[in-house]
């Protein structure tokens, strides 16, 4: 041993106030590893190596501000790179408590604090279009960060079990502890929503390795560097340290050398032609007045005329417009039961010859329940003819179902924003100028494992139809922009994103954002998108592979910990 370090494996430490120790048979008092460890960790400064309590407001204050750096990271604020070193305060807490209900308690504020400050646009619409008070719209946004944050909860807890067991080393768990608990969280509640990679969507070069470990390799990486610094302060005097940080800060280097040699240099070789219209279209209109509804279809049709024009004009050598897309919206066009609405899209696709994407109703087909209802995204062809349709898989929770309905009492008197709708089962595709079309509705584009299924099943160009006007002029728009940059990263496919009131926009397999709009103002949008190569990438072939591991060895990581220690000789 040299220069004094303590080894908390093997050394026997003296107690200060202890008499020099003397040539006798009597053995010297002698301190437990945890006491070395808790003088290590800075648990008790004013009594070194001695029991005593837990900083337990510092160490709360610690995890409130790790929620803030976190909450900050992400739109609407995006200093992206918070991201980095938001979650150091909290593993700087639970390194220092080590006590589970404690560490559970500073990972609950700090999920919650993350949930509710990020998510906080969920009370606009509660309040504004679904009748809720603005008290009860809080209370709610408060459980569901409570719900959601109870999974960082988990991580703290599992962190702190095992710093208590195995020593400083088991903060370096940390980036596998926490993308598995994000993991969890998805997997449990369906709400994948704000995982930590998606602070850093607006950075291409930093989020590449999401085509092989999807958006929680990404998370994994930014935890990384977090428990590298953490390591780093708390062995600071020691080598150990400064290998774990500089170990941290060549990884972060070789990621973005990645990324950035992936970046395209060169034209696509096949692409196909996309106008896209944002009509933005109010929520609270005469939805159900005839007249107003025939208005509103020959709005967006004139706007498609303009978007097409705009084309033939714009450039001599300008390609043909192939597909025109109407985003999701208040509109409700029921072109199913409507033959006057089917004549006005039939008409418009054959005068035009372009083929035309646009969301409604869809009804219960053949086996289904007949009060069935979809939210479905259909295609019609420059025949006149529908050619497809595609039921939304994963409904949104509080707009189209509304969770823990006959279990919680209150829920039942809380309305579907939208509709009560039933799920679909399948991804369809459609056939668009020999270009196979995927679609993602509204919310789909935070569920990883819907694009990567429509990518497998063969879609070479992926858009989404979405209507945000429901949360206002708050960050949901760009939030979900962000989710919608790592579809297109992990599956190597453009994404085309057409909203009702921005932020469409399209969106590279690099995952640059091209051409965003901006919100609540009517405009069009003209996309040549490229007809992605039929390589898939790992994480599409493959899919959570990565997330996998880290739920095993977290798994191993915590039955570890709580095996007994051998009784010492």
């Amino acid at each position: 041993m040299s220069g004094g370090e303590l080894n908390p494996e093997t050394e026997l430490i003296s107690h200060p106030s202890s008499p020099p120790a003397r040539h006798t048979e009597e053995a010297a008092p002698t301190f437990t590893r945890e006491e070395i460890l808790t003088a290590r960790l800075r648990l008790a400064k004013v009594v070194p190596y001695q029991h005593s309590a837990s900083p337990l407001w510092s160490n709360l204050a610690l995890a409130i501000f790790s929620g803030i750096l976190l909450t900050f990271a992400f739109p609407e604020w995006s200093l992206w790179s918070l991201g980095w070193v938001g979650t150091a305060p909290l593993i700087m807490a639970i390194a220092r408590e080590r006590r589970f209900w404690r560490a559970l308690l500073l990972g609950l504020v700090t999920g919650t604090v993350l949930y509710v400050g990020s998510s906080h646009w969920v009370t606009y619409s509660m309040h504004n279009y679904g009748g809720i008070s603005l008290w009860l719209s809080y209370a709610l946004m408060l459980l569901i960060g409570i719900v959601l944050g109870s999974f960082t909860a988990l991580f703290s807890a599992s962190l702190a079990l095992a710093i208590n067991r195995f020593g400083g080393w088991a903060i370096l768990a940390a980036p596998v502890l926490w993308p598995a608990s994000e993991w969890l969280r998805h997997k449990t509640t369906g709400v994948g929503w704000i995982a930590l990679g998606y602070s850093q969507a607006f950075q291409p070069a930093v989020i590449q390795t999401a085509r092989w470990g999807g958006v929680y390799s990404v998370s994994a990486l930014l935890v990384f560097a977090s428990a590298a610094l953490v390591f780093a302060v708390i062995y600071l005097e020691r080598k150990r340290g400064f290998i774990a940080l500089t170990a941290s800060i060549i990884v972060s280097i070789a990621v973005v050398i990645y990324g950035l040699a992936l970046r395209p240099d060169s034209d696509p070789a096949q692409t196909i032609s996309i106008a896209v219209i944002q009509p933005n279209d109010p929520i609270d209109a005469a939805w159900s007045d005839r007249q107003f509804i025939d208005q509103v279809i020959q709005d967006h049709i004139n706007l498609s005329l303009r978007a097409i024009e705009s084309e033939k004009t714009g450039s001599p050598t300008a390609k043909k417009i192939d597909l025109v897309v109407w985003p999701e919206s208040p509109m409700i066009l029921n072109y199913e039961r409507d033959a006057v609405t089917r004549r006005a899209i039939a008409d418009f696709t054959s005068r035009n010859d372009v083929y035309l994407l646009f969301d409604d109703w869809g009804y219960a087909k053949e086996g289904d329940d007949p009060a069935s209802l979809y939210n479905s995204a259909m295609v019609v062809a420059p025949s006149g003819e529908r050619i497809s349709r595609y039921d939304k898989i994963a409904l949104m929770p509080f707009g189209e179902y509304v969770p823990a309905r006959g279990w919680i009492p209150f829920m039942d008197r809380v309305p579907a924003l939208v509709a009560d709708l039933a799920p679909g089962t399948s991804p369809a595709l459609s056939d668009v100028a020999g270009t196979r079309l995927g679609t993602l509705i509204c919310f789909e584009a935070i569920r990883p494992e819907l694009a990567r299924r429509f990518r497998l099943t063969g879609a070479q160009v992926m858009t989404q139809l979405s209507n945000e006007t429901w949360f206002g002029p708050t960050a949901l728009a760009r939030q979900m922009l962000a989710h919608a940059v790592f579809r297109a990263v992990e599956n190597n496919c453009e994404l085309i994103r057409a909203t009702n009131s921005g932020q469409s926009a399209r969106i590279d397999r690099y995952g640059a954002v091209h051409d965003e709009t901006p919100l609540f103002q009517t405009t069009i949008r003209v996309w040549n998108a490229e007809v992605a190569p039929d390589t898939l990438t790992f994480y599409t072939r493959h899919g959570d592979v990565f997330v996998w591991m880290c739920a095993a060895l977290s798994a191993i990581v915590l039955i570890a910990s709580l095996l007994p220690r051998r009784e010492e000789e």
